[in-house]
Parts: C-alpha cells; sequence; structure tokens
C-alpha cells in the first residue's frame, strides 16, 4: 500500500507508545482511517492527514479499560445523587475508553440500563448484573433469598450477552450474615447457568462480621473458577484477603487456576498498609480499577482511574505494570483481548493519551493514611472508534493532579 496516496483521518506523531500485547515501548505515530488504526510507524514522511495531534511528552496507550465502575447515571435519583456516575463522564470524558459497570442494576431493572445507559453512551459500556434483583439502587441488595431471581438473572444475562458479562456478589452483611455460603453458592451457579463470568467483592465494608472472614478462603478455595474475578484485592476490611497481616495461603493457589485478581480502589476498599503487605509477599494483581462513585469522585479518596494508577505507582510498580493492569488485563478479563487492550492495525482506534508529571504528589487512601510519590498522571485525552473525545476538566478544584508537597 502507497501511504502516500491515502489521507488519513488523523494522525497522531511523536508519542511514547506502550502496548503490552505487541511488546511496543517506543516513540512512534499512529494513523487512523475510517474509525480504525491503520499505520504505527516511526517514518511518517510525506503522509497526508486531515488532522494531526502532536503527542510528543506524552504517553499512548490502547484505549483504558475501567473494570470496577458504577455508570448508571440517571437511573437512580433526580437529586442529590451521591453514587451513580454517567458513563461518558467516567469514560471518554475521563480518557477512558470502556467501562465495566459492577452491579449496579439486577435483573429486574437492568432494562433500563441496556436501553438507557449503554445505548445513548460513546464510551464502551458493558455490566455484571447484580445477583439482587435491584442492584444497588437498593441498598442492601441482598437481605435474603427473597432477594434473588436465579432463573430470572439467568435469562437477562442470556439476552444481552454482548453486554452482560456475568454476576456481581457483594460479600458483605446483612447477606453474608443471613445466608453464609449459600449466597456465594447461589452466584455461582447464575453465573454457570449462564457460561459467563462471576465478580466477588472481598471485605466486609457494612458489617464487618466474622462471617465474612471464614468465607473469603472458602470462597477462593471453593466457589472460584478460572476467569473468576476477585475485586478489592488491597481491602483492609474484614473478610478481604489478608489474615492476621498476611496473604491467606488460598489466594495463590487461586492465581494458579486462573482467578483473576482486581484492585478496585473503591471509597472504602483500599489502604496503603495492605497493599504493601499483599506488594511483599509476592502476590501482584491482574487488573487495576477505581470502583469509582459521585461521592468517591469529588470527596476521595478515589478520584479517577489515573489517580488509582498514581497511587499503584506510588508502591513501587512501573508504568509497564499498570498499563497492563488497564489494558490488556481487563481485555482479557472480559474475553474481549481480540477486539481492546492493544493496538493493532485494522482494530477500532480507541487510544488513550496521558502524560506522566514529575514532582512530590501526596496520594490518600480512606483510613487517612497517606504515600508519596514523585509521578501523578494526567489524561490528555482520548480517542473513540477514531473520533476525539473531549475531557473534563478534573475532580479537583485544580484538575486532575493529587495534592503537592
Amino acid at each position: 500500500m502507497d501511504n502516500n496516496n491515502i489521507t488519513y483521518d488523523l494522525l497522531i506523531t511523536n508519542g511514547h507508545i506502550v502496548d503490552i500485547a505487541n511488546n511496543m515501548n517506543q516513540v512512534s505515530n499512529i494513523a487512523i482511517l475510517d474509525g480504525k488504526i491503520a499505520l504505527i510507524n516511526d517514518e511518517i514522511g510525506g503522509i497526508q492527514y486531515r488532522r494531526k495531534i502532536d503527542a510528543y511528552g506524552n504517553i499512548i496507550t490502547a484505549g483504558l479499560i475501567d473494570l470496577h465502575t458504577h455508570v448508571a447515571g440517571g437511573l437512580r435519583k433526580i437529586h442529590q445523587e451521591d453514587l451513580m456516575r454517567s458513563a461518558d463522564s467516567g469514560g471518554v470524558n475521563s480518557g477512558i475508553t470502556t467501562v465495566l459497570d459492577a452491579g449496579s442494576t439486577g435483573a429486574y431493572n437492568v432494562g433500563a440500563f441496556v436501553n438507557g445507559v449503554v445505548a445513548n453512551s460513546k464510551t464502551n459500556v458493558f455490566a455484571l448484573l447484580n445477583i439482587g434483583t435491584m442492584g444497588i439502587m437498593r441498598i442492601p441488595e441482598v437481605r435474603s433469598l427473597a432477594d434473588i431471581d436465579s432463573k430470572g438473572t439467568v435469562e437477562a444475562i442470556n439476552s444481552r450477552p454482548d453486554v452482560l458479562k456475568g454476576v456481581k456478589l457483594r460479600m458483605v452483611s446483612p447477606a453474608i450474615q443471613e445466608l453464609g455460603s449459600d449466597l456465594v453458592s447461589c452466584a455461582k451457579a447464575v453465573s454457570s447457568a449462564s457460561n459467563s463470568l462471576l465478580m466477588v467483592h472481598v471485605g466486609d465494608i457494612t458489617g464487618k462480621s466474622s462471617e465474612a472472614v471464614k468465607l473469603a478462603p472458602f470462597l477462593l478455595s471453593r466457589i472460584l473458577d478460572y476467569g473468576d474475578i476477585v475485586t478489592h484485592s488491597f481491602s483492609h476490611q474484614p473478610g478481604g484477603l489478608l489474615s492476621k497481616n498476611r496473604p491467606l495461603d488460598e489466594i495463590f493457589e487461586a492465581k494458579k487456576k486462573g482467578v483473576i485478581f482486581d484492585i478496585g480502589v473503591g471509597v472504602a476498599n483500599f489502604s496503603f498498609d495492605s497493599a504493601k503487605i499483599m506488594l511483599d509477599s509476592g502476590f501482584i494483581p491482574d487488573t487495576l480499577s477505581s470502583d469509582i462513585t459521585l461521592a468517591g469522585l469529588y470527596d476521595g479518596p478515589v478520584f479517577s482511574l489515573f489517580d488509582a494508577m498514581g497511587k499503584v505507582m506510588s508502591l513501587g510498580l512501573s508504568l509497564t505494570d499498570i498499563v497492563k493492569m488497564t489494558t490488556l488485563g481487563p481485555a482479557k478479563a472480559l474475553g474481549m483481548e481480540n477486539e481492546i487492550g492493544s493496538l493493532q492495525i485494522g482494530r477500532t482506534a480507541d487510544i488513550s493519551i496521558f502524560e506522566l508529571i514529575e514532582g512530590q504528589f501526596i496520594f490518600h487512601d480512606v483510613t487517612g493514611a497517606t504515600n508519596n510519590g514523585n509521578v501523578a498522571i494526567r489524561p490528555k485525552l482520548a480517542i473513540k472508534n477514531g473520533d476525539v473525545m473531549p475531557l473534563d476538566f478534573g475532580p479537583r478544584p485544580w484538575g486532575w493532579l493529587p495534592n503537592q508537597e
């Protein structure tokens, strides 16, 4: 193909491309045509284009994927909403091209999510169906078995498997105190019957019960299979992955059988002390997600997926690590690594561009602890289906970056 006879729709130049799937970590250029990646090349002399973005000094990756969000904006409160974001606010307008809503809706209200949120968002939006019929539109979402419709949940997932990727269970009180192991067994049965994945929230943030502590090893050793997901891997809450300040033995066996571990920062599910214990043991999670809500967006300690990326880098993980955790890792978790999660010629042009800012930054967790880092990350823009998306100002009064010393 003679590139000089093609006029590309968009040319991105001089950016540092980090693409884990294709083992690419270098400055190069990307050309986009008809919404697809048409060219990745170090040499662009003579190339014709309609629009150009000079990405000098910026990182270019496959469109970032946030594997744990709550983006059922508009389906809950009409006034003083403190939980649900809009999908594009948490997606393309935050520099992210794909989000997975983790259990905001259940079998009895997911129609509004699919027909309202998914259909009207520029962001790629997928969802896990809450095991509770109304999702977290009603909290607690499960009080007893009367709040679960296994057959209805399976039917809902099977009706739209292109959007509904599986089941979400929060292993929290009062459900675990009332139902114990029957709760996790029920969720797994629905996941198996619908041939879909199961994501389980660990750490009892509501009741801090001893039942949660007993259930965590059972979940890891007896329930979860290849492709299932544990979210909140760095939780300090009872029923998380730590027992007496050491990782559960069952974690490493679960990893061997293909269980996926997600960080899932969240408002109440991440502590630096827990993260350091887990990392020092040699445990490295597979994915990094925000679990962001409106409260966590503006009041913290989440703020954004990019803030979460900076948090994890402050703990010693590399840029390559966090790019893998927010691109190829979640793409594989969704079973979509042949569609998203990497920069490949011929694929849909979903791209994230962001900037590494050097300084002395202060990152916060829910316990009030802080961790200092010398790098923070500021999104520059997302490109979705080849189109440049507008970027929000950021969650803080001064924009995207965390506090500095």
